[in-house]
């Protein structure tokens, strides 16, 4: 990977881990489609071996609002699901998988918006879990479907939860990467990088969290993501 696209993707985890730090998620649908369009090799190993990092970092921030009630029904669906990706990484060409990926994108980003009443129930928790370990593995983006599941929870509660969760499950995903030869000297190179990109949107996130507007910047985040992952499905399928 050269230097420019190296620059690029710390660039890019700069701005979406200072999102993810303020809201709580919302940096990995921005981040993902980019990355892709920079190099394909971003994802999904390198922001899976960075993704614990920051995650630690927000949920150790934030950890006296943390509700572990959820990490077990979340641990049954994430973990089956995150094998079956696991498959899917290995088994698809690269252009299948950018497609895969901007669909998987856009059905979230249709999802969040749709913002379905999910209850605080132990399904919830399978289904938004088995979504999270799929995309973990594929896309790099295992908050996606638990932050779904986790969408009635507010605030430092949401942040601390989910991001508590995330690091703990993304973990699984770094050693099933590994016994499948997915991680290389490239890779832990490129996840470097990305991880002093996510101290430093870590760092900048600290002082907006309690000041951003919510709504208006879910908004744009989502218009963001959904601009990336239309332009990498449409190079993918050209």
């Amino acid at each position: 990977m050269g230097i420019w696209e190296l620059a690029g993707g710390f660039i890019l985890v700069v701005i979406s881990s200072t999102i993810a730090g303020a809201l709580g998620f919302g940096g990995g649908i921005v981040t993902i489609p980019f990355l892709v369009l920079i190099n394909p090799d971003f994802v999904p190993v390198p922001i899976v071996l960075m993704t614990p990092v920051f995650t630690g970092l927000v949920a150790f921030r934030e950890r006296k609002w943390v509700d572990l009630s959820v990490l077990k029904w979340v641990s049954v669906g994430f973990v089956p699901a995150m094998a079956v990706g696991s498959f899917t990484l290995v088994a698809a060409s690269s252009r299948a998988l950018g497609v895969l990926i901007s669909l998987l994108l856009l059905a979230a980003i249709g999802m969040q918006l749709a913002r379905p009443q999910l209850k605080h129930a132990t399904s919830t928790f399978l289904v938004g879990g088995a979504l999270g370990g799929f995309m973990a593995n594929t896309v790099g983006i295992p908050t996606i479907g638990l932050a779904l599941a986790m969408s009635n929870f507010e605030g430092p509660t949401f942040r601390s939860t989910l991001n508590t969760c995330t690091t703990g499950l993304t973990l699984i995903s770094i050693v099933v990467l590994a016994s499948t030869n997915q991680i290389d000297r490239t890779a832990l190179i490129t996840a470097g990088v990305l991880v002093f990109a996510a101290a430093v949107g870590f760092l900048l996130s600290g002082p907006i969290r309690h000041f951003v507007d919510r709504r208006g910047i879910t908004q744009l985040v989502y218009a963001v993501a959904a601009l990336g992952a239309v332009s990498l499905l449409i190079r993918s399928v050209a």
